[in-house]
């Protein structure tokens, strides 16, 4: 699969391709990116690129702020695609239904998730606290033979 610097290459100029980025985000259907404010005039380019780069994606969005408020909540604009936030993720064997603006989670941790679900033992009781969606519990519970996750 060609990298996003290289299908944005005939569109933008040598100097504005050094500022697209290199990674994102791809939670269930949703891609979410940071686009810098040098390139933000071709956000809707790089959304549409995005999009047809990722035949499963479904919604492109940018990260518009910082998360915030007590929760945390993130600052997203939908650029191309439906209009939602709702999500349904998988990843090593389990689906987590979840709102990407309103919940803090990265799938860039999936090999910690399991790395740490090795450490469980038979019949070992295990409690995650603070679990948000519950990506821990839910890779733990289904991959280990965990007496009970909580």
């Amino acid at each position: 699969m060609a990298t996003l610097k290289a299908v944005m290459a005939p569109l933008l100029s040598a100097e504005e391709l050094g500022y697209v980025p290199t990674s994102y985000d791809v939670v269930g259907d949703i891609v979410i990116i940071e686009i810098p404010k040098e390139i933000e005039a071709h956000e809707q380019e790089i959304a549409k690129a995005l999009l047809e780069m990722h035949k499963n994606v479904k919604v492109v969005a940018k990260k518009v702020g910082p998360r915030t408020g007590e929760l945390r909540e993130a600052q997203l604009k939908v650029l191309a695609g439906e209009q939602r936030f709702e999500t349904m993720h998988q990843e090593a064997g389990t689906k987590m239904w979840l709102d990407v603006q309103k919940c803090y989670f990265s799938p860039r941790t999936v090999t910690e998730r399991l790395r740490i679900a090795k450490l469980v033992q038979p019949n070992e009781r295990v409690l995650v606290l603070f679990s948000g969606v519950a990506p821990y519990a839910l890779v733990i519970a289904k991959n280990t033979e965990a007496a009970e996750v909580a």
